[in-house]
């Protein structure tokens, strides 16, 4: 189980960036939100237990 930045910019994502030319910088309250942003495990299996240690994990990060 882990945790990634929830998505790129599609803008900054290499098809874009070669085929708009888009560069870091062009949007930047997209590139603001998508660094941070925070994807956590989530689906419908999830148990119990692995629901508590990721809230127990995001709760030590706050924390800090």
């Amino acid at each position: 189980m882990g945790c990634k930045p929830y998505f790129t910019p599609i803008h900054l994502q290499p098809f874009y960036r070669k085929k708009f030319g888009y560069k870091e910088g062009d949007y930047p309250v997209t590139e603001q939100v998508a660094g941070e942003s925070l994807a956590l495990p989530f689906y419908n299996n999830l148990k119990d237990e692995e629901i508590e240690y990721v809230v127990d994990k995001l709760k030590q990060a706050l924390n800090k």
